[in-house]
């Protein structure tokens, strides 16, 4: 399973929701447009500037991916 952050208007979240969806991948999508605090920690947390934040669950252990690039 897999858990995305993104944010609205955003191009790169669109097509990183499309992309599961189109591999039949289970995923949860999160909007983070009225949660900036917590965008910005997890964006240092990660090291990752942008949205979206992909994160894969296996095992209920979170393994961060990356952008939708990744």
């Amino acid at each position: 399973m897999y858990i995305i952050y993104g944010k609205k208007n955003c191009g790169f979240c669109s097509k990183a929701v499309k992309l599961l969806q189109s591999q039949g991948f289970d995923f949860i999508y999160t909007s983070m447009d009225d949660r900036q605090e917590e965008l910005v920690e997890m964006a240092l947390k990660h090291k990752h500037n942008t949205v979206p934040l992909i994160i894969q669950v296996i095992e209920g252990n979170p393994i961060f991916i990356g952008g939708y690039d990744n």
